[in-house]
């Protein structure tokens, strides 16, 4: 398994930086590689979607779960379907505004990709990973 991890700091305040990254219909407005986020049922530790997550020129279709959800400080997400993964958020207020933690374990579909293309795409994800993290602080302040 794959681990991501970064640590940033956004202007917004903890609560909103919260609702932002707890609402998954943001996102695609963030994450490189979304598209097509659908069929949001649920709230808190029930909530589900489905989202299109493209990597390595395939479009790998991903069901996403909350199974942690303590605002405004931890959210937890995992994805069983499509791809496994886990995505840990913590949020802790500082100054006025919010330091994050993200990290995220995941493992490529090698079935899908080639082991060969594994390598290739462990370096796109943690590119991602900075994009992310840049949009994030675009939209949230940075």
């Amino acid at each position: 398994m794959a681990v991501v991890e970064r640590r940033f700091f956004v202007e917004a305040p903890q609560e909103r930086a919260f609702a932002f990254l707890a609402d998954h219909t943001n996102d695609a407005q963030w994450l490189p590689g979304l598209s097509d986020p659908r069929n949001f049922t649920g709230a808190g530790t029930d909530y589900r979607w489905e989202v299109t997550y493209k990597m390595a020129g395939l479009s790998i279709n991903v069901a996403g779960q909350v199974v942690e959800h303590t605002p405004p400080s931890r959210h937890v997400v995992e994805t069983r379907s499509g791809m496994v993964s886990t995505w840990d958020w913590t949020l802790e207020p500082e100054g006025d505004g919010t330091r994050i933690t993200l990290r995220m374990e995941y493992t490529i579909p090698v079935a899908a990709v080639g082991k060969l293309a594994e390598k290739i795409l462990l370096k796109q994800n943690e590119k991602a990973a900075d994009e992310g993290v840049a949009n994030l602080q675009r939209i949230l302040g940075a």
